[in-house]
Protein backbone atom coordinates (compact mmCIF):
# COMPACT_ATOMS: atom_id res chain seq x y z
CA UNK A 1 0.00 0.00 0.00
CA UNK A 2 1.10 3.32 -0.90
CA UNK A 3 1.74 5.89 1.09
CA UNK A 4 0.33 9.36 1.83
CA UNK A 5 -0.25 11.38 -1.30
CA UNK A 6 0.63 15.48 -2.15
CA UNK A 7 2.88 15.48 0.58
CA UNK A 8 2.22 18.85 2.30
CA UNK A 9 5.95 20.46 2.96
CA UNK A 10 7.59 23.16 5.05
CA UNK A 11 10.75 24.72 3.79
CA UNK A 12 12.96 26.47 5.41
CA UNK A 13 16.69 27.49 4.63
CA UNK A 14 19.74 29.61 6.01
CA UNK A 15 22.94 30.71 5.29
CA UNK A 16 26.12 32.30 6.53
CA UNK A 17 29.46 33.56 5.04
CA UNK A 18 31.40 32.14 8.25
CA UNK A 19 35.14 33.85 8.18
CA UNK A 20 35.63 34.12 4.66
CA UNK A 21 35.75 36.71 2.52
CA UNK A 22 33.77 35.56 -0.38
CA UNK A 23 30.19 33.80 -0.15
CA UNK A 24 31.28 30.45 -2.50
CA UNK A 25 27.56 28.67 -1.22
CA UNK A 26 24.05 28.72 -3.64
CA UNK A 27 21.09 27.24 -2.92
CA UNK A 28 17.76 26.53 -3.86
CA UNK A 29 14.36 25.86 -2.59
CA UNK A 30 10.97 25.69 -4.36
CA UNK A 31 8.08 26.70 -3.73
CA UNK A 32 6.76 23.51 -1.62
CA UNK A 33 2.54 24.19 -3.12
CA UNK A 34 4.74 23.14 -6.30
CA UNK A 35 4.89 19.79 -5.05
CA UNK A 36 0.92 18.83 -6.42
CA UNK A 37 2.07 15.62 -8.79
CA UNK A 38 3.30 18.45 -11.90
CA UNK A 39 7.36 19.97 -10.98
CA UNK A 40 8.49 17.84 -7.45
CA UNK A 41 9.75 20.06 -4.09
CA UNK A 42 13.51 20.75 -5.08
CA UNK A 43 16.03 21.48 -2.72
CA UNK A 44 19.83 22.32 -3.92
CA UNK A 45 22.87 23.54 -2.17
CA UNK A 46 26.39 23.91 -4.13
CA UNK A 47 29.58 24.32 -2.59
CA UNK A 48 32.21 26.06 -4.33
CA UNK A 49 36.17 24.11 -4.71
CA UNK A 50 38.29 26.48 -2.31
CA UNK A 51 41.74 26.76 -3.62
CA UNK A 52 40.03 26.51 -7.65
CA UNK A 53 39.18 30.05 -9.21
CA UNK A 54 35.61 31.15 -9.50
CA UNK A 55 34.18 28.91 -7.46
CA UNK A 56 31.33 31.56 -6.59
CA UNK A 57 30.41 31.32 -9.97
CA UNK A 58 30.47 27.87 -10.38
CA UNK A 59 27.81 26.93 -7.19
CA UNK A 60 25.21 29.71 -9.03
CA UNK A 61 25.60 28.53 -12.59
CA UNK A 62 25.62 25.06 -11.40
CA UNK A 63 22.34 25.97 -8.83
CA UNK A 64 20.73 27.68 -11.49
CA UNK A 65 21.54 24.77 -13.98
CA UNK A 66 20.11 22.30 -11.49
CA UNK A 67 17.04 24.54 -10.98
CA UNK A 68 15.71 25.05 -14.34
CA UNK A 69 16.41 22.10 -15.51
CA UNK A 70 14.24 20.41 -12.92
CA UNK A 71 11.75 23.20 -12.41
CA UNK A 72 11.01 24.08 -16.40
CA UNK A 73 9.24 20.81 -16.34
CA UNK A 74 5.77 20.66 -16.58
CA UNK A 75 5.54 16.59 -15.29
CA UNK A 76 8.51 14.73 -14.52
CA UNK A 77 7.66 10.75 -14.60
CA UNK A 78 11.10 10.03 -14.22
CA UNK A 79 12.46 12.01 -11.52
CA UNK A 80 15.93 9.92 -10.82
CA UNK A 81 15.98 10.74 -14.72
CA UNK A 82 15.67 13.98 -14.18
CA UNK A 83 17.91 14.70 -11.60
CA UNK A 84 21.01 13.14 -13.50
CA UNK A 85 19.94 15.05 -16.39
CA UNK A 86 20.19 18.09 -14.71
CA UNK A 87 23.82 17.19 -13.57
CA UNK A 88 24.99 16.72 -17.44
CA UNK A 89 23.34 20.52 -17.79
CA UNK A 90 25.22 21.87 -14.77
CA UNK A 91 28.31 20.55 -16.70
CA UNK A 92 27.31 22.21 -20.29
CA UNK A 93 26.65 25.34 -18.32
CA UNK A 94 30.26 25.71 -16.40
CA UNK A 95 31.70 24.61 -19.96
CA UNK A 96 29.92 27.45 -21.27
CA UNK A 97 31.27 29.98 -18.89
CA UNK A 98 34.55 28.51 -18.72
CA UNK A 99 34.95 28.92 -22.90
CA UNK A 100 33.31 32.84 -22.25
CA UNK A 101 36.50 33.35 -20.30
CA UNK A 102 38.78 32.91 -22.99
CA UNK A 103 40.93 30.42 -21.11
CA UNK A 104 41.69 26.78 -19.90
CA UNK A 105 40.92 26.86 -16.07
CA UNK A 106 39.60 23.96 -13.68
CA UNK A 107 36.98 25.39 -11.62
CA UNK A 108 33.75 23.63 -9.68
CA UNK A 109 31.19 22.98 -7.03
CA UNK A 110 29.85 20.25 -4.80
CA UNK A 111 25.97 19.36 -5.28
CA UNK A 112 23.49 18.00 -3.35
CA UNK A 113 19.82 17.77 -4.72
CA UNK A 114 17.11 16.28 -3.49
CA UNK A 115 13.29 16.34 -5.21
CA UNK A 116 10.04 15.17 -3.09
CA UNK A 117 7.10 14.62 -4.89
CA UNK A 118 3.98 12.82 -3.29
CA UNK A 119 5.41 10.43 -0.55
CA UNK A 120 8.79 9.97 -2.09
CA UNK A 121 12.41 11.67 -1.94
CA UNK A 122 14.62 11.35 -4.92
CA UNK A 123 18.49 12.65 -4.26
CA UNK A 124 21.98 12.70 -5.88
CA UNK A 125 25.15 14.21 -5.02
CA UNK A 126 28.58 14.94 -6.15
CA UNK A 127 31.18 15.94 -3.92
CA UNK A 128 31.24 16.30 0.01
CA UNK A 129 28.03 18.42 1.07
CA UNK A 130 25.60 16.12 2.79
CA UNK A 131 21.94 14.96 2.65
CA UNK A 132 20.24 13.69 5.88
CA UNK A 133 17.17 11.84 6.63
CA UNK A 134 15.82 12.56 9.81
CA UNK A 135 12.49 11.03 12.08
CA UNK A 136 12.44 11.80 15.42
CA UNK A 137 15.69 12.04 17.33
CA UNK A 138 16.72 9.52 14.39
CA UNK A 139 19.47 11.46 11.96
CA UNK A 140 21.24 9.66 9.16
CA UNK A 141 23.47 10.67 6.51
CA UNK A 142 22.07 9.33 2.93
CA UNK A 143 25.04 10.33 0.52
CA UNK A 144 28.31 8.99 0.26
CA UNK A 145 31.65 11.85 0.80
CA UNK A 146 33.78 11.84 -2.37
CA UNK A 147 36.83 12.44 -1.12
CA UNK A 148 40.27 11.07 -0.65
CA UNK A 149 40.03 9.93 2.69
CA UNK A 150 37.39 7.31 1.58
CA UNK A 151 39.80 6.03 -0.57
CA UNK A 152 42.83 5.77 2.32
CA UNK A 153 39.91 4.09 4.50
CA UNK A 154 39.42 1.75 2.24
CA UNK A 155 43.35 1.33 1.58
CA UNK A 156 43.24 0.52 5.73
CA UNK A 157 40.87 -2.01 5.69
CA UNK A 158 42.56 -3.75 3.12
CA UNK A 159 45.78 -3.81 5.51
CA UNK A 160 47.87 -1.92 2.80
CA UNK A 161 48.84 1.55 5.07
CA UNK A 162 48.50 2.04 8.81
CA UNK A 163 45.38 3.81 10.21
CA UNK A 164 47.58 6.40 11.66
CA UNK A 165 49.06 7.65 8.25
CA UNK A 166 45.11 7.47 6.70
CA UNK A 167 43.91 10.00 9.59
CA UNK A 168 46.37 12.35 9.04
CA UNK A 169 47.29 12.38 5.44
CA UNK A 170 47.44 15.92 3.72
CA UNK A 171 45.13 14.96 1.20
CA UNK A 172 42.10 13.59 3.23
CA UNK A 173 39.86 16.26 2.61
CA UNK A 174 40.35 16.71 -1.25
CA UNK A 175 37.56 15.97 -3.68
CA UNK A 176 37.34 13.03 -5.57
CA UNK A 177 34.52 13.81 -7.40
CA UNK A 178 32.93 17.30 -8.00
CA UNK A 179 30.68 19.05 -10.80
CA UNK A 180 32.81 20.87 -13.32
CA UNK A 181 33.04 21.12 -17.40
CA UNK A 182 33.57 17.27 -17.58
CA UNK A 183 31.49 14.27 -16.98
CA UNK A 184 30.79 13.68 -13.59
CA UNK A 185 31.37 9.45 -13.13
CA UNK A 186 30.81 9.56 -9.19
CA UNK A 187 27.72 10.38 -8.58
CA UNK A 188 25.63 9.38 -5.26
CA UNK A 189 22.19 8.39 -5.49
CA UNK A 190 18.85 7.40 -4.14
CA UNK A 191 15.28 7.50 -3.31
CA UNK A 192 13.55 6.33 0.26
CA UNK A 193 9.91 7.24 0.98
CA UNK A 194 9.18 10.34 3.46
CA UNK A 195 6.26 9.76 6.36
CA UNK A 196 4.81 12.56 7.94
CA UNK A 197 6.69 13.72 10.79
CA UNK A 198 9.97 13.04 8.92
CA UNK A 199 12.53 15.70 7.83
CA UNK A 200 15.55 16.26 5.08
CA UNK A 201 18.50 18.11 5.56
CA UNK A 202 20.94 19.78 2.85
CA UNK A 203 24.11 21.59 4.32
CA UNK A 204 27.49 22.46 2.90
CA UNK A 205 30.65 21.23 4.92
CA UNK A 206 30.56 24.22 7.13
CA UNK A 207 27.72 23.19 8.37
CA UNK A 208 28.51 19.27 9.38
CA UNK A 209 32.79 19.96 10.42
CA UNK A 210 31.02 22.14 13.47
CA UNK A 211 28.41 20.58 14.42
CA UNK A 212 27.76 16.56 15.77
CA UNK A 213 24.39 14.96 14.11
CA UNK A 214 22.94 15.30 18.08
CA UNK A 215 23.86 19.35 17.86
CA UNK A 216 21.71 19.64 14.64
CA UNK A 217 19.06 17.33 16.02
CA UNK A 218 19.11 19.31 18.82
CA UNK A 219 18.79 22.60 17.39
CA UNK A 220 15.15 20.98 15.79
CA UNK A 221 11.95 23.85 15.54
CA UNK A 222 9.16 22.72 13.94
CA UNK A 223 9.63 25.72 12.03
CA UNK A 224 12.10 24.41 9.13
CA UNK A 225 12.83 27.96 9.20
CA UNK A 226 13.38 28.74 12.51
CA UNK A 227 15.55 25.02 12.73
CA UNK A 228 17.77 26.33 9.82
CA UNK A 229 18.24 29.62 11.74
CA UNK A 230 19.41 28.15 14.66
CA UNK A 231 21.45 25.57 12.99
CA UNK A 232 23.37 28.65 11.76
CA UNK A 233 23.49 30.25 15.26
CA UNK A 234 24.80 26.90 16.92
CA UNK A 235 27.14 26.67 14.26
CA UNK A 236 28.61 30.32 14.76
CA UNK A 237 28.70 30.19 18.70
CA UNK A 238 31.65 28.09 17.79
CA UNK A 239 33.53 30.59 17.31
CA UNK A 240 35.58 28.86 14.33
CA UNK A 241 38.26 31.57 13.17
CA UNK A 242 38.70 29.67 9.90
CA UNK A 243 34.66 28.70 9.83
CA UNK A 244 33.53 28.06 6.16
CA UNK A 245 31.12 29.39 4.47
CA UNK A 246 27.79 27.63 5.94
CA UNK A 247 24.58 26.84 4.48
CA UNK A 248 21.47 24.08 5.59
CA UNK A 249 18.09 23.64 3.30
CA UNK A 250 15.71 21.74 4.76
CA UNK A 251 12.05 20.40 3.84
CA UNK A 252 9.97 19.11 6.56
CA UNK A 253 6.64 16.25 6.46
CA UNK A 254 3.35 17.93 7.68
CA UNK A 255 2.56 15.50 10.20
Amino acid sequence: MRGIKKMKLLFGSAQDIGKRKEQQDDFYVSDPCRTDGSNPGLLVVCDGIGGLPCGKEAAQITCDAVKNSIMSEKRISDIHGALLKSLRDANRALLDFIVSKGKVMECGCTLVAAALQDDMLFWISAGDSHIYHISGKSITQLNEDHTYGKVLDAAVARGDIDKSIADKHSKRDALTSFVSFWEVTKVSSGKMRILPGDSVLLCSDGLYRELSEDEMIDAYYPDPMKWAGRLIEKTLLKNDPYQDNVTVVIASALE
